[in-house]
This record gives C-alpha cells, sequence and structure tokens, in this order.
C-alpha cells in the first residue's frame, strides 16, 4: 500500500525539513492542542487507500501542516479542512495554493470543530455550504487526542453526521470505542458510536510515525455504515439517547435500576413490563448491557413519557 508522495507534499522530506519550515515562522507544536504529525508518508498512502475516495466529498478535523490533506485532495472529490491552530492556517493556506489542481479542491475552514460538546456553528455550516449531506460524505482525519472522544460523539449526534469515519487517535481511545459489553473500557461512547456505526481496528500505529513523538501509540480505525445505524433516528432523538447514556454510565458498576429510578422520578419496573421487556434486566449493571439492550430501555422510557403526555 506504499507509494511516492506527491510533489510539494510537507511530509516528503520527512519532519527535519518540516520542523525547519515551520521554525522560520516560529512555530512549535503545541502539546495543549495535541498536536502530532504524522510524518510517514507510506502512512499517509496506506491511509487513503483504506477507502475509495474517488469522488467523495471529505472532511478533515485537525489538518495541521497538510500532509494527510494532500493525500485526500488527489483524491477525492472535495476536502473540507478544518485547523484551529492560526500559526498553522497560514502555513496550509500556501501549502494548499502550491498543489495546483488539487488544491483547487480543498477548503480551509480557521475553526476549531467543537464547541462544548457539539460541532462548531461554522462547521456545521460549512457541511451545508459545501453540499455534504448527512451520511453522504466521509470523515477522515488524524484527530487531535484532546478531542477525539467528544469529537466523534460529537459527529454522531450532528445534524449532518458522515456516512464513514477513517481516525488515528490515541490506542486507549481506539480500545474505549471498540470495547464490548463487560470490559472495562466498555462506556457510553461505546454504545453510541456502535449503534450509529460499524467499528473495526484497521492497524495499530507506533509513536515512531510522528513528531513529535507522543508517549503511546495511535489507532486506526474505521467506522462503516451498518443497516440498522441510530444516525437514521432524528438529531434530537440521538441527543437524548447520548444524554441517557451519559446519565446511565455514571453508575457503571452498580445495578441499572437505581440509575433508572432516578432518571425518571419513579420506580421503573411498570416502564420495562409496559415495553414487554424483563424486569430482571435492572438486576444488571450498565456496562454489561449490549449497546442495543440499552436503546430499548431509552425508548422503553420514552414510550412511558409519551403516555404519560397524551
Amino acid at each position: 500500500m506504499s507509494g511516492p508522495q506527491p510533489d510539494g507534499n510537507p511530509v516528503e522530506g520527512g519532519f527535519q525539513d518540516l520542523r525547519e519550515r515551520l521554525d522560520l515562522l516560529g512555530f512549535h507544536p503545541s502539546k495543549r492542542l495535541g498536536q502530532n504529525f504524522l510524518v510517514d508518508g507510506n502512512l499517509l498512502t496506506a491511509i487513503a487507500d483504506e477507502l475509495d475516495l474517488a469522488g467523495q466529498h471529505v472532511l478533515e478535523i485537525g489538518a495541521g501542516p497538510g500532509g494527510l490533506t494532500r493525500v485526500l485532495a488527489d483524491r477525492a472529490e472535495r476536502v473540507l479542512a478544518v485547523e484551529v491552530d492560526r500559526r498553522l492556517q497560514d502555513f496550509l493556506a500556501e501549502e494548499i495554493q502550491s498543489w495546483g489542481e488539487a488544491g483547487g479542491r480543498v477548503r480551509l475552514l480557521r475553526h476549531s470543530a467543537l464547541q462544548g460538546s457539539a460541532l462548531q456553528p461554522e462547521l456545521a455550516e460549512a457541511l451545508v455550504v459545501e453540499g455534504m449531506q448527512a451520511q453522504d460524505y466521509l470523515c477522515v482525519s488524524n484527530l487531535p487526542y484532546s478531542i477525539s472522544g467528544p469529537m466523534l460523539a460529537a459527529l454522531c449526534v450532528s445534524e449532518r453526521p458522515p456516512r464513514e469515519i477513517l481516525c488515528l487517535c490515541q490506542w486507549e481511545m481506539g480500545e474505549r470505542i471498540l470495547a464490548q459489553p463487560g470490559g472495562r473500557d466498555y462506556g457510553g461512547l461505546s454504545a453510541l458510536l456502535q449503534l450509529a456505526w460499524k467499528g473495526r481496528l484497521v492497524r495499530r500505529v507506533g509513536k515512531e510515525v510522528f513528531r513529535p513523538r507522543p508517549g503511546v501509540d495511535s489507532a486506526l480505525v474505521h467506522f462503516a455504515e451498518r443497516p440498522d445505524s441510530l444516525l437514521s433516528q432524528p438529531v434530537e432523538r440521538r441527543r437524548q439517547f447520548s444524554r441517557f447514556l451519559q446519565a446511565i454510565f455514571a453508575a457503571r458498576r452498580k445495578q441499572l435500576r437505581g440509575g433508572l429510578q432516578r432518571l425518571l422520578g419513579r420506580p421503573p419496573e411498570p416502564m420495562l413490563e409496559a415495553a414487554g421487556l424483563a424486569p430482571e434486566i435492572l438486576q444488571r449493571r450498565p456496562e454489561t448491557l449490549a449497546a442495543e439492550d440499552l436503546l430499548k430501555i431509552f425508548e422503553a422510557s420514552l414510550f412511558e413519557s409519551d403516555s404519560r403526555d397524551r
């Protein structure tokens, strides 16, 4: 899956060349922003090879100096590259101008991707302007470690979630989002993402391919379409479910009954019985429940609320 890097790729000469060019701008990577740049050209190509990018619209979060951006621009129809660091914004803007036809397929969004737990309004608007419809574009990113979990959750509950996600994230985050019920890493984020997409670990990525080197390895994770996806639900319903999961997993090692009673303000047994769910499930801990069971319990709680409102 290796191949030559396109002319003008900022990682073509390795990190030394990139660092010298950035040093001229007085730039030093920020630990706070989780800036660890992928400088292995073969790996950049391998990432792009995981997806058929021809004719696709792609969202890239955390474009950095543009190594991955360039590879995506060479293959995709359109790339919306998001970068929050003002120092890198100017650097990347100049790089894009030097890419010729490929550069014309890139739009640089000079903003953060997140506002709290939701997409930054400027990003949400840019998706509309770029014609990136719900479940009709790809997200391909080397996600900053500091925002990878919240970013993936925000995409899931956004008005226009991507059809697929291919992302690099911290190894521990990869374990968390792909974890199965009963494990120590399984939680609300695991359930939310796995109901929206079908996740798989593509490969473990060593710290040596990044500069500066992070303290841990990374995971390349692919989230693909699934036929019964949570993404088919209205956005407000997805956001309600996300809040439900956060509340339930706040007491992940305690019996479900207590958490549900606090949420509902009443004993949960009648709710489950009305929805055809066995009350015995209330003796389980949230961390042992399959994502599909958690969704059924959530829907049962909505059914009860709707019944009271009528």
